[in-house]
């Protein structure tokens, strides 16, 4: 799971990123002033930043000064989110080695994360499984640093994250009890315009309810089959074991 670390002194606006960043799949932590946020750069050393300018007892352009300084740290891609936006912040900023500027109030979530996701090469897996418990085994199942797991734990919602989310692949957890929310959502999922060619593979044992799937894993293997197979998907790593398994359709 990549480690994003989130320096932004505004509690509201600092929640608000936190959570969705979970969301999106990112383990998060967060530093209220530049000064904290540039010791946790130093004590963690996370995989992205996003960090604000206007902060209290050292502003984020002199902490993205300080981390290009650093060779521990240098390399770690920064972005700016700031409500100042200047020309001259921007290109200090970009000068400084900034992989994107962000303006507050117009720059949307889903293009702040989508650029995040992008440029940094992250993969992302949309996890649908009808409870926290249920998906927790599958997201451990796919942990990898360029992997990104999103949860949606209710079924009627994944077309509509899949839509917005664009992820490369889809877990459907298919098992019992929630073996008829999933067919549903499969055949939404495979119906739609937007998301018919993603990936979809499915948990469970049973073929006719998952006939439109990419692929079945069954309830016994998905400690042992699931990863290999998503991780084909992905162009991640490649195995000769556990190969794709088409659902016959």
């Amino acid at each position: 799971m990549p480690h994003l670390l989130l320096i932004e002194d505004n509690q509201h606006i600092q929640r608000i990123f936190r959570e969705r960043l979970q969301r999106e799949g990112f383990q998060v932590t967060t530093a209220d002033d530049g000064e904290q946020g540039l010791q946790r750069a130093r004590e963690l050393r996370p995989d992205i930043i996003l960090l604000d300018i206007m902060l209290p007892k050292m502003d984020g352009l002199e902490v993205l000064k300080h981390l290009r300084e650093d060779a521990a740290l240098a390399s770690i891609p920064v972005f700016i989110l700031s409500n100042r936006s200047t020309s001259n912040d921007i290109q200090r900023a970009r000068t400084l080695g900034a992989r994107r500027f962000f303006a507050k109030g117009t720059s949307a979530l889903h293009d702040v994360m989508w650029h995040i996701r992008h440029e940094c090469d992250y993969r992302k897996v949309l996890v649908c499984a009808p409870h926290a418990e249920a998906a927790a085994p599958i997201v451990g199942a796919l942990e990898h640093p360029r992997v990104l797991c999103s949860v949606v734990t209710v079924f009627a919602d994944a077309i509509g994250t899949a839509s917005r989310g664009s992820p490369d692949v889809v877990v459907l957890d298919a098992r019992p009890p929630a073996a008829a929310n999933a067919c549903t959502a499969l055949q939404q999922l495979k119906s739609s315009a937007a998301t018919k060619s993603l990936p979809v593979i499915a948990l469970g044992d049973s073929e006719p309810a998952t006939q439109r799937a990419d692929a079945l894993v069954g309830s016994a293997h998905i400690d042992t089959d699931l990863r290999p197979i998503v991780m084909k998907l992905l162009g991640l790593e490649q195995t000769e074991t556990a190969p794709l398994a088409s659902v016959p359709g």
